[in-house]
């Protein structure tokens, strides 16, 4: 039971990561979230071209 209910917390939340965060910046969306790998990836894309979404 204990396996079961590890699995089912763990599809409940939503991971943002390095790509969800270029990918935000590319398209011009505001930041989800301004730590982690999701922010890295936002501040990187918006070096990268110069525009800032925000």
């Amino acid at each position: 039971m204990l396996a079961q209910i590890n699995s089912i917390t763990q599809t409940q939340f939503k991971s943002l990561d390095y790509c969800d965060g270029e990918f935000d910046a590319a398209i011009g969306l505001p930041p989800q979230s301004y730590c982690g790998d999701y922010w890295r990836g936002y501040l990187n894309k918006t070096l990268e071209t110069g525009v800032t979404p925000f």
